[in-house]
């Protein structure tokens, strides 16, 4: 697992949001805020190291974890080499978004935290779209149902179904939350998935 060099890069970026957090921290507030709502506004402050050191060193072991789990896939080959790499690519991501964003809050900085928060769902949605059809059975990424699982050909039926249902609720999701209909938005992304879910068991009960 650790000679796979996107492995390495993953740890590797690990590093951003620890510099990032010793760098500034002595310049942060005794409490920083580390929960926002749908507006953007502020609604949970934690002490600075918990919320900064807790969350880079929760972020790490459970990117460890995936990671573990991710390469012990009795079908890892059929992951491809895309998908591996967004797999490993999340948990160092979103720490450093988010040790971002609580640090340049902290420090006075001011900007729309829900408009950037919702960009991100709708780009990974679009993504997931674009490479869900190319992805073959496996545990780790993907529809995983039980139905899903058992069949090669649900798998990917399901897949290519998903993969328009995704593209099409990341491109609502963007357009809605930037008009402010944010539980319209949400709603959607129940709905795409309750899809999903609902098409693999199609397939199943006509024995596919």
């Amino acid at each position: 697992m650790l000679k796979n060099k996107w492995v390495k890069f993953s740890l590797v970026l690990f590093l951003l949001p620890l510099v990032c957090i010793l760098v500034t921290y002595n310049k942060l507030p005794a409490q920083v805020a580390t929960h926002f709502d749908f507006s953007g506004t502020p609604n949970g402050y934690m002490d600075k190291f918990l919320g900064l050191y807790g969350l880079w060193g929760f972020m790490l072991v459970l990117h460890i974890f995936c990671t573990f789990m991710t390469f012990k896939d009795p079908k890892k080959s059929n992951i491809p080499d895309i998908g591996l790499r967004i797999i490993l690519m999340i948990c160092p991501v979103i720490c450093l978004m988010v040790t971002l964003v609580i640090i340049t809050y902290s420090l006075g900085y001011r900007f729309d935290i829900s408009l950037i928060v919702n960009i991100v769902i709708g780009l990974i949605f679009i993504i997931l779209g674009n490479y869900l059809p190319k992805i073959k059975r496996n545990y780790t990424i993907g529809i995983r149902t039980s139905w899903a699982l058992n069949s090669d050909e649900n798998w990917s039926r399901t897949h290519r179904f998903a993969g328009y249902v995704f593209v099409v609720t990341g491109m609502l999701y963007l357009i809605l939350s930037m008009l402010g209909y944010m539980y319209i938005g949400l709603g959607i992304l129940l709905i795409s998935s309750l899809l999903c879910f609902g098409y693999s068991y199609s397939l199943y009960r006509k024995g596919i």
